[in-house]
């Protein structure tokens, strides 16, 4: 939303106007505004009109929103065991994290440490498997930004 508002001022609309340009009511705007309207921000609908006003690929707004998460972007084909293994070894490294797990970690089931990764991933917003290729999804959410910079360009030129 931020961005839409952001987007919204910079070529002169009010809300009332970002409202018509999004096809939702004004009540919907101002549910959107306080993050009170997410089955409106998983509708595909509106997520390809939002795009279009920013002039970015929908993708990029499902990502924003939260309908695509670092889990979407896996490549991994190795099995889940062996993903939790070794991202548990990682968890229990961290001195901190490793305080929060009883002493004989070699009787905790596979279940148990698949909920202590994915508390700690919800808890820093990170799907836990794909933390590690977070540079390269944002290197992609660059491009992304560049190609909005390019559309915003070429819209303003298209409006003289």
């Amino acid at each position: 939303m931020a961005w839409l508002l952001e987007d919204a001022e910079r070529r002169g609309h009010n809300a009332v106007k970002l409202a018509q340009e999004l096809c939702v009511s004004n009540q919907d705007m101002r549910l959107l505004d306080r993050g009170q309207a997410p089955e409106l921000l998983r509708d595909h609908a509106f997520i390809a009109k939002a795009a279009r006003y920013l002039g970015i690929p929908p993708v990029t707004v499902r990502l924003l929103v939260g309908d695509i998460t670092i889990r979407d972007f896996a490549t991994r084909t190795e099995p889940e065991d062996v993903v939790i293994e070794r991202e548990f070894a990682r968890f229990m490294a961290n001195p901190q994290l490793r305080a929060l797990v009883a002493n004989d970690d070699a009787e905790l089931t596979l279940d148990y440490k698949r909920l202590l990764l994915d508390i700690h991933g919800q808890h820093r917003h990170l799907d836990w498997p794909e933390a590690p290729r977070l540079p390269e999804i944002l290197r992609w959410l660059q491009r992304a930004a560049i190609v909005h910079d390019g559309n915003e360009g070429e819209a303003v030129r298209a409006m003289r």
